[in-house]
């Protein structure tokens, strides 16, 4: 099975110039100014892009904003990526550096049926830290028609303290006619591409 987002690039910040840092301050001034002045103003925001933009030049980049999008999402981080991110293009998209192939044709299964979604699933032996091996991760399943379900999708982040808190996202996917074995997710536009399973 394959599961893909709706681009095949990773839509995270690129390590910026001082003449990037000024275009995207200006964006987000001229086009982003109430979802920048609630991040600014909410400490989970304000953490969130210190966080990512710590992760700049990072030798695991997509890994470190990945883990800081885990550690500090709320309401307002989603209105401001999705402002800066995907609405206005604020923030310049990193170019896919081929991390996370697409798997080929020839390595999917040719027949799926999506019935065999239904139900709850456990992850209890992942492949990727970033994506799939969490403490206590339970995702719900239910398809709403032939080719088309959704996923509650349950997750457990340890924070830097050893505490625990859960994190949940209720996600779309549609199975590609052309190719049974993809499933394509259409909800994970930014930063968490990968929380399909």
């Amino acid at each position: 099975l394959s599961f893909s987002s709706i681009s095949a690039t990773v839509p995270m910040a690129s390590a910026t110039s001082s003449a990037q840092g000024k275009n995207i301050a200006l964006c987000l001034f001229e086009k982003c100014q109430l979802p920048l002045l609630k991040c600014i103003t909410n400490p989970k925001c304000l953490a969130n892009v210190i966080c990512i933009n710590t992760c700049n030049n990072s030798p695991d980049e997509i890994g470190c904003q990945i883990q800081c999008g885990d550690l500090f999402e709320n309401t307002v981080v989603g209105e401001f990526n999705a402002c800066a991110l995907s609405q206005q293009s604020c923030v310049p998209q990193k170019p896919d550096d081929g991390s996370y192939p697409v798997p080929t044709d020839d390595m999917l299964v040719k027949n799926f049926d999506t019935k065999l979604w239904n139900g709850k699933w456990y992850i209890t032996a992942g492949q990727n830290p970033l994506f799939d091996i969490f403490p206590c991760q339970v995702h719900f399943f239910t398809e709403t028609s032939p080719g088309k379900f959704f996923g509650k999708l349950n997750w457990r982040i340890v924070e830097p303290d050893g505490e625990f808190f859960t994190r949940d996202a209720l996600q779309r996917f549609v199975q590609d006619p052309k190719q049974p074995g993809h499933l394509v997710n259409h909800d994970n536009e930014y930063l968490q591409i990968g929380r399909a399973h």
